[in-house]
């Protein structure tokens, strides 16, 4: 397999139906992780409100799904369509929302 930097990037457009499909379910494998974790990420309390507890283990393990989702996004990008991950992109994990407007597509199917 060559690498993306030896590629020349492709659109998803340009994906066989099985091909666009793969990445179709490695996306929404990636929207559940983040959705399963949500939870773990807290927010604002009112005064008076006791701070949730979580179970460490069961925490570790939404977090570890994420970022297994997410690196099998970034390698099915790069096999499929030459993108490679930047340098400076944040795990999913630390970003509350990962996904874009275009990324609501792989959703609807």
């Amino acid at each position: 397999m060559s690498t993306a930097a030896k590629r020349a990037p492709r659109s998803v457009d340009d994906l066989r139906p099985a091909d666009r499909e793969r990445l179709e379910r490695a996306h929404r494998r990636l929207r559940e992780a983040t959705d399963a974790y949500e939870p773990f990420l807290g927010g604002e309390l009112e005064p008076g409100q006791t701070s949730p507890v979580h179970d460490a283990r069961e925490m570790a393990a939404a977090q570890a799904e994420v970022q297994n989702a997410e690196s099998a996004i970034w390698q099915l990008r790069e096999e499929l369509l030459g993108w490679a991950r930047p340098a400076w992109a944040p795990s999913a994990s630390l970003v509350a929302d990962w996904f874009s407007d275009e990324d609501r597509i792989y959703d609807e199917r």
